[in-house]
């Protein structure tokens, strides 16, 4: 794997948008911290495939449908004001 900082990758972004490849990416960080990737592009396709896939197989026991509702707008919004606290 490789970590690249920002302000270093801003020279040289063309030289690495050409070096990525199958599943070798960059890292880019900005304040030490990690903040964005360059990917190949179908390494990329390939991994929100593997995801949806992942997803797609998420199961419910029938005998727990009574159980489940769907919720309200309202409600996820609380939960999203909730969870930026």
């Amino acid at each position: 794997m490789n970590i690249i900082p920002v302000t270093k990758a801003r020279s040289i972004l063309g030289d690495l948008a050409e070096k990525v490849s199958g599943e070798k990416y960059f890292i880019l960080t900005k304040g030490g911290s990690a903040k964005a990737a360059i990917v190949d592009i179908k390494y990329l396709e390939k991994l929100k495939k593997a995801v949806a896939k992942i997803f797609g197989k998420t199961y419910l026991d029938p005998k727990l449908s009574k159980y489940t509702r769907i919720f309200s707008d309202s409600e996820i919004g609380q939960w999203l004001k909730e969870d930026e606290l």
